[in-house]
């Protein structure tokens, strides 16, 4: 993984643009085989650069969307990032540990839009970015959202289309909206 002294800055908004959209999908595919060993589908659509780290054997499905403003996606080693997946780092880091199973269309925002203030409208009042952090061997079920700040332990089960916004206990299984827990694994 990269360390915080190999973070980026914030990347200016042309730059990223250029990353999101301008590098052929056979191009940025090909630069994640070879620089991490991971296999990603030319129909993702992952942001090229160096804010994006995906760990050895990990695989990206199909039509899967990852990108970063500013902060790091980082990917451990034998994942699988599911078909219809969209991945988002703000500012903070979204970390992924090894061995994590992504269900379709499964979506992780590590950001979230301040809105509080009535005085002023809700596009100028900025973000706040905490990031999202998972374990190691965590399963995410298909249509899970994962808010930011939400934090799961190692061999965690998240349930098909539940919401995790908080901390979720390792071993631990979870259902619903907001998510629960329901039982931990034996």
């Amino acid at each position: 993984m990269i360390s915080n002294a190999d973070k980026e800055e914030t990347l200016p908004s042309w730059r990223r643009s250029l990353q999101r959209h301008l590098i052929p999908s056979f191009l940025a595919t090909a630069f994640f085989y070879l620089r991490d060993k991971a296999k990603v589908h030319p129909s993702a659509r992952v942001q090229f650069g160096s804010n994006i780290r995906f760990g050895e054997r990990t695989v990206v499905k199909a039509a899967a969307i990852i990108q970063a403003s500013g902060g790091r996606v980082l990917i451990g080693r034998d994942c699988a990032v599911g078909s219809f997946n969209h991945i988002i780092a703000g500012v903070a880091d979204v970390v992924i540990g090894d061995d994590v199973r992504f269900g379709s269309s499964v979506v992780a925002i590590a950001t979230t839009r301040e809105y509080r203030r009535k005085d002023q409208i809700i596009s100028s009042q900025g973000f706040s970015d905490k990031g999202i952090r998972i374990g190691n061997d965590v399963l995410i079920g298909s249509g899970a959202i994962l808010l930011d700040g939400c934090n799961i332990g190692d061999g965690a089960v998240i349930g098909a289309g539940s919401v995790v916004s908080g901390k979720v206990p390792p071993y631990a299984t979870v259902f619903g909206v907001p998510a629960k827990v329901v039982f931990y694994r034996e």
